[in-house]
């Protein structure tokens, strides 16, 4: 027999082993289909896996778990499920996962994919940092007021016609960001940043799961094989050059900061405040501005862009407002606008199964078994389409939100922005655009579908297993109430 053979055979061997030994199941485990050495559970799952993840309640109910490219996943299928993981047990559940893309692209950094006591300084300073600048308060407020009217005058211009809403939706919510993070509208001024926004964001809702049998392998592999190597599949290469077009771009931003700022003024935006903590700390012990790095505020600018708001409403609001712009303290007097608001958010839910967690220490959750380095799947969609808390759920209606006295009554069961530790860092300003959004376009306009667009409803609601669902390319006709 061939050395070489004989040297393939014994290494295939100690691999089988030694993943058959990692793979061999703890007692008390949650349920979910079996794992062998390589291929792990994908033998019995579906690919894309976050649509096979949304099957899982009615396979393995409350908790199931799975292994996939050599890493045990949890999923969590109910409220009771999420919430005893992320509040109960925040402190073991707070992790996220570690791989190569997370580690040689992200460099662990940023808000979304940071860990560790880095992280924890990294998230406590920019909450600070974006409250100073009126972050989920009334200077958001005034700025979102403001790229509403841009907004309506944008869909204007439609004339009544159909109109797509991606491209003036996107950059009216991006105009907010970037007044909080860069101190102007970049996203209205640079064309290459609306674009870049774009890339990113279509990425969040493409499927790197949808797999030929051989990537599986290879990923499985992957603690063995180098990151370049890894990195250079078509998929891989193509993140990595989307991030790094981005990256690029805010470093770009950084740098025209860091030319023109002065650090006795007083900052004005987020890029500022990062150079200004920087400049406080520069005689501090390392550990004390580890957070501060310039990778670190690169990956956290690109963390506040990925999110996206997507929500129409229909009522006539005329005789609560008049012709005057909405403000937040409106809100208790407009409750159908609110449970339509939350209505949407459960039927429609914009991150179906969360963003990824991991066990940071063995834990125990509902009575099973969770290993430490366990990857943990919120199953948000799940929880929003309980019938035991929201009867009929595949029908969207808001009045489940309304009481006996015609009051807004919100259900703490609705969590589209996760719980916990590692619930979203701009959930107080997206309610905000929410609400003003949303009132706004409905005081101006009747918004409609336009029936070339009513038999693709199903398509356009598809979900293609990425980590957004968004919908697909569609049309509305805004028809300004003044013309009625």
């Amino acid at each position: 027999m061939e050395p070489m053979t004989i040297a393939l055979a014994v290494g295939a061997a100690l691999f089988g082993y030694f993943a058959a030994k990692k793979l061999r199941s703890p007692s008390n485990l949650p349920p979910g289909p079996p794992a062998v050495p390589i291929f792990g559970s994908s033998l019995w799952i579906q690919f894309p896996m976050r649509c096979w993840i949304l099957k899982t309640p009615q396979l393995y109910g409350q908790v199931c778990t799975f292994v996939l490219d050599g890493r045990r996943i949890c999923v969590l299928n109910s409220y009771e499920a999420v919430r005893e993981a992320f509040l109960t047990h925040s402190s073991n559940f707070s992790g996220r996962q570690v791989n190569i893309f997370t580690t040689k692209v992200l460099g662990n950094s940023g808000l979304l994919a940071g860990d560790g006591p880095k992280w924890k300084q990294l998230r406590r300073f920019s909450l600070q940092a974006l409250r100073d600048f009126g972050f989920g308060k009334s200077g958001s407020e005034e700025t979102i007021a403001r790229e509403a009217q841009e907004l309506i005058a944008a869909l204007e211009s439609s004339n009544g016609q159909p109109t797509s809403t991606s491209v003036p939706f996107n950059k009216a919510v991006s105009n907010v960001i970037c007044s909080l993070v860069f101190g102007s509208r970049v996203a209205d001024e640079d064309p290459s940043f609306e674009e870049k926004l774009s890339l990113i964001n279509k990425l969040t809702q493409t499927s790197a799961e949808s797999r030929h049998p051989l990537l599986t392998i290879t990923m499985a592999f992957q603690r063995f094989l180098s990151p370049e190597l890894v990195l250079s599949m078509p998929f891989p290469k193509k993140m990595v050059g989307i991030f790094n077009s981005v990256f690029n771009f805010c470093q770009g931003q950084i740098d025209a900061k860091e030319a023109a700022y002065n650090t006795a003024d007083e900052p004005r935006d987020y890029i500022e405040a990062f150079l200004a903590e920087r400049h406080r700390l520069t005689d501090a012990p390392q550990d004390a501005k580890a957070h501060l790095s310039n990778k670190n505020l690169q990956v956290s600018i690109s963390d506040l862009f990925v999110a996206g708001t997507d929500t129409t409403a229909n009522i006539m609001l005329k005789d609560k407002l008049g012709d005057r712009p909405p403000v937040m303290c409106d809100r208790p007097n407009l409750p159908l606008i609110e449970a339509f608001i939350h209505e949407a958010q459960r039927y429609y839910t914009l991150v179906p199964t969360g963003v990824p967690h991991r066990t940071t220490a063995d834990a125990e959750l509902l009575g099973y078994f969770i290993p430490k380095d366990t990857v943990v799947f919120s199953n948000i969609q799940a929880v929003h389409s309980d019938p035991t808390n929201f009867p009929d759920p595949e029908t969207f209606d808001p009045d489940r939100f309304i009481d006996s006295a015609g009051k807004f009554r919100p259900s703490e069961r609705i969590i589209p922005f996760s719980i916990g530790k590692r619930s979203c860092l701009g959930e107080s300003l997206a309610r905000m655009e929410l609400f003003l959004f949303a009132v706004s376009l409905v005081q101006a306009f009747r918004i409609g579908i336009p029936d070339s667009e009513r038999n693709r409803l199903d398509e356009i609601r598809r979900y293609s297993g990425g980590v957004v669902h968004s919908p697909g390319p569609h049309e509305l006709i805004f028809q300004r109430r003044d013309d009625d």
